[in-house]
């Protein structure tokens, strides 16, 4: 199972009265339980301690705190149903009448909306704030089951929510052409629910239309693309569904320094590196 620590430490204020730290923190050694492990899609390593084992059970935490760890979809999924998550939450929005309805936000006036999903936001937002004629970006949830999610329920593989960046965007000084341009360049659009060491279908890769002449100039974009690669394209190509914000430490994150506090330049037309996390 791949997993991606975004920030790590070792405890944090949030997590103090988590039961599953709690549960956890009570095991010296995890070995004797090593018959569960295939259960929960665990590593059956024997000297795995609990602090060890934390990483694979912590949920997401919000912007201040010293940890924030992306799980992966398996063991959030084993640990709710071992009671440990949180069910309630997802099981009161579990609405997906409003979460597979259209976007019905505006743009500003004289300005549209784009909305591309290709691995983890992070960079995805970045390449586009970099685009001239570009004016906004956010990172968000869309294409889920989940009415309002959480990083935190995206993550648990179970909403089917892609993590997109939507693009404000003047047509006059920014075509849908250039935007797609990026949005090829970012990633490797033939690996299916994948880039890199993120694994899940939050990860996967979409180009989300919002009228019909964006979805006739993305559908000729991808058979251009199919043209220039000897592996199949994967890239879903879907209507604009709903779009949830995403918490705002996620909002413009490499600009604001990444997990390491370097910040990343948005300047229109900068041609920086873009480092993936920070």
């Amino acid at each position: 199972m791949s997993l991606r620590i975004k920030e790590s430490a070792i405890f944090r204020e949030q997590q103090e009265n988590n039961p599953c730290f709690t549960f956890l923190s009570l095991l010296p050694n995890l070995s004797i339980y090593s018959p569960l492990f295939p259960l929960l899609h665990l590593p059956s390593h024997s000297s795995q301690s609990p602090f060890n084992l934390l990483q694979f059970f912590l949920p997401p935490l919000e912007k201040n705190s010293r940890v924030n760890i992306a799980v992966n979809n398996h063991s959030m999924y084993w640990l709710s149903r071992l009671w440990f998550g949180s069910t309630t939450r997802a099981t009161e929005n579990m609405d997906s009448s409003i979460a597979q309805g259209p976007d019905d936000d505006r743009p500003a006036s004289a300005q549209q909306f784009a909305q591309f999903g290709a691995g983890c936001f992070w960079s995805v937002e970045l390449a586009f704030q970099r685009l001239p004629g570009v004016t906004k970006t956010e990172v968000g949830y869309s294409q889920g089951l989940l009415h309002n999610p959480s990083y935190g329920d995206v993550c648990s593989g179970t909403t089917r929510h892609s993590e997109v960046v939507r693009v404000h965007y003047d047509p006059k000084e920014c075509s849908y052409e250039s935007l797609l341009d990026a949005f090829w360049a970012r990633h490797d659009p033939t690996t299916p629910n994948r880039q890199g060491n993120d694994v899940g279908t939050q990860y996967r890769s979409g180009i989300y239309y919002y009228t019909p002449e964006q979805e006739k100039a993305a559908r000729e974009s991808l058979e251009q693309q199919q043209k220039k690669l000897n592996r199949k394209i994967v890239t879903e190509i879907l209507p604009a569904k709903k779009f949830y914000r995403a918490e705002e430490y996620h909002q413009q994150y490499l600009e604001k320094g990444g997990r390491f506090g370097f910040k990343q330049s948005s300047s229109k037309g900068c041609n920086d590196p873009i480092r993936c996390y920070g």
